[in-house]
């Protein structure tokens, strides 16, 4: 029975400790304007109707103007539930500090047709 409780304990660890495809990257294109790119790599998609969350956490004097979460871009043909690539996310900061992005985005695995929630930190 303990050994059963273990399983129970570990399993789940283990499934969401698992690596995530998805990337995260963060460009400055001006003063005030920056962009967050998502993308995956093939034999990936990103779910489109998921309720994906993206938040911006700020420390210091640092404060998020404008940002809008909802992810749109290029579907596959032959599979128009995914995105195949997400457009850039316009983010417009003002003043100084540190951006914490913490993320839940379900992604899948096209060619098992598995998917998953995917959550990143950075």
């Amino acid at each position: 029975m303990k050994q059963i409780a273990i399983l129970f304990i570990f399993i789940p660890g283990i499934l969401f400790s698992m690596d995530i495809p998805i990337s995260l990257i963060l460009k400055k294109k001006s003063q005030t304007n920056y962009s967050l790119k998502i993308s995956v790599p093939k034999g990936y998609g990103i779910q489109k109707d998921a309720p994906h969350k993206i938040k911006l956490n700020t420390e210091g004097n640092l404060k998020v103007e404008s940002f809008s979460q909802n992810l749109t871009g290029i579907l596959f043909l032959d599979k128009p539930d995914y995105y195949e690539k997400v457009d850039d996310l316009d983010i417009k900061l003002k003043g100084s500090g540190a951006l914490l992005i913490e993320t839940k985005i379900f992604y899948c695995d096209l060619i098992k047709g598995i998917c998953y929630p995917g959550k990143i930190s950075k």
